[in-house]
């Protein structure tokens, strides 16, 4: 493993810690604290990942541009900022507003750091690399919910999220000592630039790909912004639901040793993961114990291992290096349209048809989009 690969791992292990300690307990503190209901919970989780619908696309084309460690410091910087002050709000409105900020520091600092990692390993390693990274970040993100459960048993809301502002503080350390790995690649055949409007078609292109990360991100994105709040309506403690996310980071780093054997059968690969998604969905409709939760959030966690490496590998394969961070940034954009969505979706939803509603309406299409790319597949 080279030096900046290594470096961007431990970045992603403290981001992942820190996370992983407050993510989760985000919607439930809404709930508890400030009185918030589904949809509201559902719009602090969509304006948390509103800038990562638009944001990486431009950030993407910066990279190609400049320092990428300079925007991966100031992702942290902004983070540990946006973190520290949830343990002032009263409002929400407030919540929101900081909300808003992380998702900015977010898409500063994931795009950076695949940009940093293609860029820093050889086509052939590229996969394996991002391997790494994700197993970093899930490791973080694995340790992250047992720590929380350690805080809250001892201390409050507020100082979980005081803490998690200086775990992800330590992560600075790494992000600056990034800079010699940072610099663009210098670009004399302009012919090996492709325009912006290419880039988009060409992602475009392939609308089972991008029809997958739409579900996987919609998904995603509920399951962290509203299923915790679900949870707890169903009387699972603070304590419990980081434990559930605990499993949830096991599974995806469990899952992990066998995404390359996996990954081999491309959209099939996809197809199950997606399956695996919609089966999770059906779960956490139909029950509502600490045990049928585990087990719909460990399918999650093996379907967004599976998910991530495999789309990368697809979306990356055959561009340039110096055109990398345009085209990740047209897929992290597409990415954060399905992020912000789905909390906004599944939030009107629970208030409108009632708390399990989202999650049926998911395991439909996920059951409709795994057969549709079988089918298709097959033929």
């Amino acid at each position: 493993m080279n030096r900046a690969v290594l470096l961007v791992a431990i970045c992603a292990a403290i981001v992942g810690v820190s996370y992983g300690m407050h993510s989760p307990i985000v919607p439930v503190f809404a709930r508890d604290r400030l009185a918030a209901d589904y949809s509201q919970v559902g719009l602090i989780g969509t304006v948390n990942y509103l800038p990562y619908m638009f944001a990486p696309f431009f950030v993407g084309m910066l990279l190609d541009r400049l320092n990428k460690s300079y925007m991966l410091v100031s992702g942290m910087l902004l983070n540990v900022f946006a973190i520290f002050m949830l343990s002032t709000v009263h409002s929400v409105p407030e919540i929101m507003f900081f909300r808003i900020l992380a998702g900015v520091a977010h898409a500063l600092f994931w795009p950076s750091a695949e940009v940093l990692i293609s860029t820093n390993s050889p086509p052939d390693r590229r996969v394996k690399s991002i391997s790494t990274f994700i197993a970093a970040w899930i490791l973080g993100f694995m340790v992250g919910p047992l720590i929380g459960k350690l805080v809250l048993d001892a201390f409050d809301y507020i100082m979980l999220f005081q803490l998690a502002a200086i775990v992800m503080a330590a992560g600075i350390v790494p992000s600056v000592l990034l800079r010699r790995y940072g610099w663009p690649a210098v670009q004399r055949d302009l012919e090996v630039r492709a325009s912006t409007m290419q880039i988009v078609r060409e992602v475009a292109a392939h609308p089972t790909l991008s029809s997958v990360i739409l579900y996987y991100a919609i998904t995603f994105g509920v399951v962290l912004a509203v299923l915790p709040a679900y949870m707890s309506e169903a009387s699972l403690t603070s304590q419990d639901i980081e434990i559930l996310f605990f499993v949830f980071g096991m599974s995806r780093f469990a899952t992990l040793m066998f995404v390359p054997k996996i990954s081999r059968h491309g959209v099939l690969a996809l197809a199950l993961a997606v399956s695996a998604t919609a089966i999770a969905m059906l779960l956490s409709f139909a029950f509502t114990s600490m045990l049928s939760f585990a087990v719909s959030i460990a399918l999650v966690g093996l379907s967004t291992s599976i998910f991530y490496p495999v789309t990368f590998s697809l979306v990356t394969r055959g561009t340039p290096s110096g055109q990398i961070g345009a085209k990740l940034g047209v897929y992290n954009a597409l990415f954060g349209t399905g992020w912000a969505t789905g909390p906004i979706v599944a939030g009107l939803s629970s208030d409108a048809f009632g708390s399990g509603s989202p999650y049926f309406a998911f395991f439909i299409v996920g059951s409709i989009l795994a057969g549709s790319i079988a089918i298709i597949k097959k033929r």
